[in-house]
């Protein structure tokens, strides 16, 4: 039976272990097998931890494309509203340049302030165009780009608390993790597996373990090519 390979990622990792897992304990008679059973009880609290561990270091990257998000929204609503200003109606034109107005307190400058202050200027100015809603009304578009905005920062609020608290949780890395589940994997399991793949008990378990594990390693293949 093949081990898997190194190059694989640590979500590959984690979804093998997890498949595996599922197929064990499909199996009932398998629990019988003590040795079998911590083998596999080691490796669904590896694949927990390293389930845990990959949300915590996917969690900053979350942050940073919530604010490129917002980011994009405050540009996007600013070159709406200041291209309405060359609107050749004087209604439509009069609203634009009171939206204008307002926006200009803020500009789209804003975007290179730090987290905590652009949190605030958003809010700020979203807050000024809530008292602007006929303005808002008399030029099509206008309206859902604010809202859009509002949207984008709900995102970022809530994907900086998650953050808050995954920084909190200094925990091991997915690095670290995918290093240990890979040696049980390899060192444990699958020299086991190789041994009582001979037991009618264990054949299915030792069948569908070693085609997951195919499955896997050409998946990573396929990526280096």
């Amino acid at each position: 039976m093949n081990k898997v390979t190194t190059n694989v990622k640590v979500t590959e990792l984690d979804s093998l272990s997890d498949t595996l897992v599922r197929l064990y304990k499909a199996q009932e008679t398998l629990a019988q097998d003590a040795m079998l059973s911590s083998i596999m009880a080691e490796i669904e609290a590896q694949s927990v931890r390293l389930t845990t561990a990959i949300r915590r270091d996917t969690v900053s990257s979350t942050l940073e494309e919530a604010d490129a998000r917002r980011d994009e929204a405050v540009r996007l609503l600013g070159t709406l509203v200041e291209g309405y200003t060359a609107i050749p109606f004087e209604a439509q034109q009069k609203a634009a340049e009171s939206l204008k107005a307002t926006f200009d307190k803020y500009g789209k400058k804003i975007t290179g302030e730090s987290y905590a202050n652009e949190s605030s200027l958003i809010e700020s100015l979203l807050e000024d165009f809530a008292s602007l809603s006929a303005e808002q009304k008399a030029l099509p578009g206008v309206g859902e780009r604010v809202q859009a905005l509002r949207d984008a920062q709900d995102a970022f609020n809530k994907a900086s608390d998650e953050y808050a608290v995954a920084k909190s949780d200094k925990g091991e890395s997915a690095t670290a993790v995918k290093k240990e589940l890979a040696a049980t994997l390899n060192e444990r399991l699958v020299p086991y597996l190789t041994v009582a793949a001979s037991l009618d008990t264990h054949k299915a378990f030792a069948t569908q373990t070693e085609a997951e594990i195919k499955k896997t390693n050409e998946a990573v293949s396929r990526r280096g090519k």
